[in-house]
């Protein structure tokens, strides 16, 4: 059974890493590189989770959906504050503002997710 396991995370790592490169379009094969690094390291980490034998899964699987979750919450507001901004206005405080913005919410959700939604 391990030895399919980890056929399988080698399997998914490389399907979502050569998908990633392969369609990269205009990104750079570096960011495209690192990209499907993470992504590949990510849904295999998740394949291998489901095929555990174990009682002990959830835990695992609930801990990387909350850091996933506040990631996407951190560079979500990012961005999305960095867009509403007017270009002409001065870059730096545009990032400063956002970064802070995003610190409060990627918190917010972090504890959100580890102390009220208990993953028991």
């Amino acid at each position: 059974m391990v030895l399919v396991a980890i056929l399988v995370f080698l399997a998914a790592s490389a399907g979502i890493w050569f998908w990633i490169v392969r369609n990269r379009g205009s990104l750079y094969l570096w960011f495209a590189n690192l990209a499907g690094a993470l992504a590949s390291l990510i849904v295999a980490t998740i394949v291998l989770m489901f095929m555990s034998p174990d009682e002990t899964k959830t835990r695992p699987a609930y801990f990387l959906y909350t850091i996933m979750a506040t990631f996407g919450v951190f560079f979500g507001t990012w961005l999305f504050t960095v867009a509403r901004f007017k270009q002409d206005e001065y870059p730096v405080g545009r990032h400063l503002i956002a970064g802070a913005c995003s610190l409060v919410t990627a918190f917010l959700t972090f504890v959100i997710c580890a102390v009220i939604i208990d993953g028991k």
